[in-house]
């Protein structure tokens, strides 16, 4: 073959070679989005699944949840029983292990990706051959630790037409104050959420590089209760004007100065809970803990339209004729668990318990 032809025999070559390379290039890209299609799946699925196990979760907690009803009294064991029976519980708690769990993905967190490529010296990208489409993935969790910063605003004025144009700074928390909002959310936060003294969220804020007098927070948080104080009545007003309404109460442990028979300066009282369906707002009612239907009477005795609870005494008492301006209606969830009793030998009352997963 002569010269020229040799040239052309390879150019030839070179081009199907080429041809041959970006097919397979448009095969790995193909692929590329197949795998993330699979991989974006897979996570939906993972969310759903845990949505469907929350869901199961909680209807398994209402249907196990026996605190409105009456159980007879239960015998005291023999001792040789109680201490067997409590043996059992610890050999049960010690063989416990991690095998098979599953790593809670928590995908209601925010969420950064980040690609990491190789740091050695002697990789060269344009050389190397990428081994797998799909990257190894690996999580780790960050906590960004409570940080202050101080913000310094340098105001400019200018005169024009006659006139002065000043800069105007954020709007402070409170009247010639230098705390902005957040500031004063998290002292409030950690003082009646988290239930820390002064003394120790001074400490705290101390340890994260921020010096705050005693007197300077308990101002600021004199300051908030005033403004929450006018929130907490606004609320009220919203949610008792609603023309429907829903009502339930809740107990919780409450801190006291004298100690139960189990040595615990606690005891039981109670929250009452309005919620204004159509506003969607949360009133919450509490006064000393008591549950005495005069609490929530007063409440709610002055009202009108539509109140939704459970049978509770005082709830029904809102039936009466001394509440013309009320109607009440008893709670779907309470006559959901007369059907859930019923059990599986009965088909209509299981198609009606079906039902909250149809609407």
């Amino acid at each position: 073959m002569k010269k020229d032809e040799v040239i052309e025999l390879l150019k030839e070559q070179i081009k199907e070679l080429r041809d041959d390379n970006n097919r397979l290039l448009d095969q790995i890209d193909d692929l590329i989005k197949e795998v993330s299609s699979l991989k974006e799946a897979l996570l939906q699925k993972g969310e759903s699944l845990g949505k469907q196990q929350r869901l199961t979760k909680g209807i398994a907690k209402l249907v196990s949840n026996t605190s409105e009803q009456q159980q007879p009294p239960q015998p005291a064991l023999p001792e040789e029983e109680r201490q067997k029976r409590e043996a059992e519980k610890a050999d049960k708690r010690k063989a416990r292990k991690n095998n098979g769990a599953k790593r809670d993905m928590h995908y209601e967190m925010e969420q950064e990706e980040h690609d990491v490529y190789p740091d050695d010296p002697d990789f060269d990208i344009n050389k190397a051959r990428l081994v797998t489409t799909a990257p190894r993935i690996c999580v780790r969790y960050e906590c960004v630790p409570m940080r202050f910063i101080k913000h310094v605003y340098k105001i400019h004025t200018y005169a024009q037409d006659g006139r002065l144009f000043e800069g105007k700074t954020p709007v402070s928390a409170f009247l010639n104050s230098s705390y902005d909002g957040s500031f004063i959310a998290g002292l409030m936060e950690l003082r009646y959420i988290q239930s820390l003294p002064v003394e120790r969220i001074i400490n705290y804020f101390e340890s994260h590089g921020f010096t705050l007098k005693k007197p300077t927070a308990h101002k600021l948080m004199e300051k908030a209760s005033s403004l929450f104080e006018n929130l907490y009545k606004c609320i009220r007003q919203t949610a008792l004007g609603d023309p429907y309404k829903a009502a339930d109460e809740t107990y919780y442990k409450i801190l006291v100065p004298e100690k139960n028979s189990k040595g615990k300066g606690v005891r039981k009282g109670y929250l009452w809970v309005v919620v204004g369906i159509n506003t969607r707002m949360i009133y919450l009612l509490y006064d000393d803990g008591s549950r005495s239907e005069k609490v929530i009477l007063n409440e709610l005795g002055g009202c009108k339209g539509i109140i939704q609870s459970d049978g509770y005494s005082p709830y029904r008492k809102l039936e009466s004729d001394a509440y013309p301006h009320i109607t009440r209606i008893p709670c779907l969830q309470h006559i959901k668990r007369k059907f859930i009793d019923c059990g599986e030998d009965e088909p209509d009352a299981k198609r009606i318990v079906e039902l909250q997963y149809m609407f």
